[in-house]
């Protein structure tokens, strides 16, 4: 009697080990910024500064560039309101700084050819009359030479 109690006894801690555990309400909670932790305080905008519009090369033999996805990774890097493409990528602006200020950050939604995307920090800033620095996120800055302006396509067929 004593075994089966022991074993009864056993059975049923062994249970009530293995059951599910339940989670109250809140548990599983988290907080979750709802900007990039250098733009929060700031007035945003949704659209890169006027300095940074337009087609920017790595060098200028490459200019005008005939498709900028279908560019040399690195080398070429469209810059048009709210939207901001380079080879393999297109992403677009979800919160920039005001563009009152020589240099601008943003916050950015990127989709990649391959199907994945990321969020990611830009901050660009002018250099000389007709250069760019761009740098992503932690990366090291890379300086960049304008191509040509962007014209937008209203403003195209108006002229033809």
């Amino acid at each position: 009697m004593r075994k089966l109690l022991n074993v009864v006894f056993l059975a049923s801690l062994f249970a009530a080990l293995s059951s599910a555990a339940h989670a109250g309400k809140g548990d599983r909670l988290f907080q979750v910024p709802k900007s990039a932790p250098l733009l929060q305080g700031k007035t945003l905008d949704l659209r890169f500064a006027e300095f940074a519009q337009g087609i920017w090369v790595r060098e200028l033999e490459n200019c005008p560039v005939p498709r900028v996805d279908r560019s040399e990774p690195g080398s070429a890097l469209v810059i048009y309101r709210g939207l901001l493409e380079t080879p393999g990528r297109i992403c677009q602006v979800y919160g920039a700084e005001r563009s009152g200020r020589m240099t601008q950050r943003a916050a950015i939604n990127c989709l990649s050819n391959d199907g994945g995307e990321s969020i990611e920090l830009v901050t660009v800033q002018p250099r000389g009359s007709d250069g760019l620095l761009v740098q992503e996120g932690e990366k090291v800055p890379v300086h960049f030479r304008f191509c040509r302006k962007i014209i937008p396509i209203l403003q195209s067929q108006k002229s033809n």
